[in-house]
């Protein structure tokens, strides 16, 4: 299993692009086989960081949604919607259900 956890800060003025944009990938990864959980949420300390965190069944999971036309369209918008470099870490878990 792997647990994917990414942060972006919104460019000025762009927070409810970003957040309609976060809609839209996460509406259409949870139909993805291989996606356990899927969702952005807000910093409570500072609403214009959104926090992504993405639960796969595996890296090929992970690889497929990468290649998926969504995904891409997703990564095409973001650079004009956030304000700086996204910071993303993957962990990988071993868990009783393989």
């Amino acid at each position: 299993m792997l647990i994917v956890i990414g942060t972006a800060r919104s460019a000025p003025g762009r927070r409810d692009e970003l957040v309609a944009a976060a809609r839209r990938m996460s509406e259409a990864t949870l139909r993805e086989t291989g996606c356990r959980s899927y969702g952005f949420y807000a910093d409570l300390t500072d609403p214009d960081t959104i926090v992504g965190v993405e639960v796969w069944d595996s890296q090929d999971a992970l690889d497929e949604h990468m290649g998926r036309p969504h995904t891409r369209d997703f990564l095409a918008q973001a650079p004009a919607l956030v304000s700086s470099e996204p910071t993303m870490t993957i962990h990988r878990v071993i868990d009783d259900q393989g």
